[in-house]
């Protein structure tokens, strides 16, 4: 686990040394665990693009337009019907397999902006190092934390890095939507996949940062619905 520790001195006096209002911060401390460091911590857009093309292969997209046309920029409306391709070289399948980034990457941003924020304010109110506890019967607390960031998150403060890898990732993705530049569709449908990880690691931060600070059930079972809204 990665931490930030600060240490302040108010006095110190010794033979040789007299010291008043010292601040000394350690910027990044590794806490081993008794787990091993998987290959690809924090994986980049690329890091697993074998193992997705893999997958891909084995189940190819299905793809059904309702729409024969990009109009995503300026060039368009482009005619991507009978293999014709976009003023940027883009064709249907790449087209499609774009709007599947896209649509994932807003589901990514929804979660994460919503988690973001969460965590941010608890932090604001509780201290970033505020225990994540979900109980005693649950034996991982985050799967998803441990399995991309090879790191076990113990306080609130820890679940920031996570939260900032995933911004980053976004980012990246985000970029890859401007014009038809990949070299095949794949490419695409592997980056939507990555946008898939990013979603869930943002949502379990979510959902880690509301189970310890706003106290919920933590591994109960047949947890009672809360009534929301009208009916």
């Amino acid at each position: 686990m990665s931490t930030e520790k600060k240490i302040m001195i108010k006095d110190l006096k010794a033979p040789g040394l007299d010291l008043t209002d010292v601040k000394i911060e350690f910027g990044d401390v590794e806490e081993y665990w008794d787990e091993p460091m998987g290959p690809t911590p924090m994986p980049s857009i690329t890091d697993l693009r074998e193992w997705d093309f893999k997958l891909l292969k084995k189940y190819p997209p299905l793809y059904i337009p309702n729409c024969d046309m990009c109009c995503f920029c300026a060039y368009g409306k482009c005619d991507l019907t009978k293999d014709k391709r976009g003023a940027c070289g883009i064709g249907q399948k790449s087209q499609l397999a774009r709007k599947v980034i896209m649509e994932s990457i807003w589901g990514a941003a929804a979660h994460g902006a919503h988690s973001d924020h969460l965590l941010h304010e608890m932090i604001r109110i509780h201290g970033a190092d505020f225990p994540i506890d979900m109980g005693p019967d649950v034996l991982i607390e985050a799967p998803i934390y441990r399995v991309l960031i090879g790191k076990k998150p113990k306080t609130l403060g820890d679940l920031v890095q996570g939260v900032e890898y995933a911004k980053n990732e976004i980012f990246h993705l985000t970029s890859s939507l401007h014009a038809g530049m990949e070299g095949s569709y794949l490419d695409r449908e592997s980056k939507a996949m990555h946008a898939g990880l990013m979603d869930n690691l943002l949502m379990e931060i979510g959902d880690i940062t509301q189970i310890a600070t706003y106290n919920f059930p933590k591994g109960v079972i047949d947890v009672p619905l809360v009534q929301l809204g009208p009916g």
